[in-house]
């Protein structure tokens, strides 16, 4: 059965929480992954993605390309929270 948008959420945050050094830190769906209150530096959020990427190939079953434009767009970035990065990964694998 594919992963359903908690199992994405728990994914992320889980990344989120090992990159930050804290496994006991409160990373929730809301956890802003950009912008001035973004829990990981911008070095942290490219081992995210690459790491997202990987899981969206291997558990969701499609490429995801995280270098769109927009993506870094504070305002509309799928890139915004964790929820909002889970909510497109699993939109794009109903597509």
């Amino acid at each position: 059965m594919p992963a359903g948008k908690e199992e994405v959420e728990k994914f992320i945050c889980d990344e989120v929480a090992m990159l930050v050094g804290d496994a006991n830190s409160q990373i929730t769906p809301a956890t802003p992954l950009i912008g001035a209150n973004r829990a990981v530096d911008s070095a942290d959020l490219v081992v995210l993605l690459l790491a997202v990427e990987d899981y969206a190939r291997d558990n969701l079953g499609f490429q995801w390309d995280w270098t769109s434009d927009s993506a870094m767009s504070e305002a509309r970035s799928v890139l915004r929270n964790i929820g909002s990065l889970a909510d497109h990964l699993v939109s794009q694998r109903a597509a």
